[in-house]
């Protein structure tokens, strides 16, 4: 293989990750797979680099024709933040048309009124003297080719490329190098071709959640519901969407299956509110 490494081995936050280059060529290149003994070099050494797994879909490479490009997994680039200890938050949203006023809003409900025109990220960074603030927002046109899941859901695939626009710029030297799915369809103006776009989003669709997202959706329910009715609302849950346990859930059934959740135990909140108004009306009408 000419100059290429055969093997690297490194820790990362996610376990110990032992790369070849035959992994690297069979299992994390989409697109076509004429890649060159140098991009494999590329691709490995900046894994090790930057502390990435890309058995877990941390990362894997995309090449198209004569390009390519190494690309990392949006909750990874969301993880590296709050890993950072200068990290002190972000708020990020759509950018809408309504009526003949632009707005800046929070999360990614377009109205049926309004007009989605992009997406916005502040990051918040404690610099040594100084609190500082990133501040990033791009435009749906330039990013949205009109193909995967940019057809169903743009607010939510514009709003990511604001926040990891917004990340790497707060913090430089952890995202060196590394892009997202989402930014690479308009990434010096070059778009994927459906079909490799399509193949870059199922794969970090489809990555299993981490243990501490496991935990996080358990603490949800029982901090709620007390652990042995808790247990069960998570195996209904589960039941619900065809999935055996948690053990198999990946991120994006995880945020389906937190939105029922939280959705559940605002409702029963005011179940339990309703309840307790009806008890102190009726204690009220006795003591009359």
């Amino acid at each position: 293989m000419g100059e290429i490494i055969a093997k690297v081995n490194y820790e990362t936050a996610l376990g110990n990750v032992s790369l070849t280059a035959e992994d690297v060529k069979n299992y994390l290149v989409s697109g076509n797979s004429n890649v060159t003994d140098k991009e494999i070099k590329l691709f490995m050494e900046l894994c090790k680099y930057q502390k990435l797994n890309p058995f877990t879909g941390e990362a894997y490479a995309i090449k198209f024709g004569s390009e390519f490009q190494m690309v990392v997994g949006y909750e990874t680039y969301k993880r590296r933040a709050e890993e950072n200890p200068a990290y002190r938050g972000r708020k990020s949203g759509i950018v809408v048309l309504r009526g003949d006023q632009v707005l800046q809003k929070e999360g990614t409900c377009l109205y049926p009124s309004e007009i989605l025109i992009g997406g916005w990220c502040r990051v918040s960074v404690q610099r040594v003297e100084f609190m500082d603030e990133m501040y990033k927002e791009v435009s749906l046109e330039e990013y949205n080719k009109g193909q995967a899941n940019w057809k169903t859901k743009p607010g939510t695939m514009i709003e990511k490329v604001a926040v990891s626009q917004a990340l790497r710029a707060a913090f430089p030297t952890d995202y060196q190098g590394l892009y997202t799915a989402e930014e690479f369809g308009g990434h010096e103006g070059k778009p994927l071709a459906g079909n490799v776009e399509r193949d870059i989003l199922e794969v970090e669709e489809q990555v299993i959640i981490s243990q501490e997202q496991r935990q996080e959706f358990m603490k949800t329910a029982t901090d709620f519901y007390g652990a042995k009715k808790g247990n069960v609302v998570i195996n209904y849950i589960c039941k619900q969407m065809g999935l055996e346990s948690t053990a198999s859930m990946n991120v994006d059934e995880y945020k389906q299956a937190m939105e029922i959740l939280k959705n559940g135990i605002s409702a029963d909140k005011a179940t339990m509110e309703q309840v307790k108004e009806a008890e102190a009306d009726n204690e009220s009408s006795a003591d009359k």
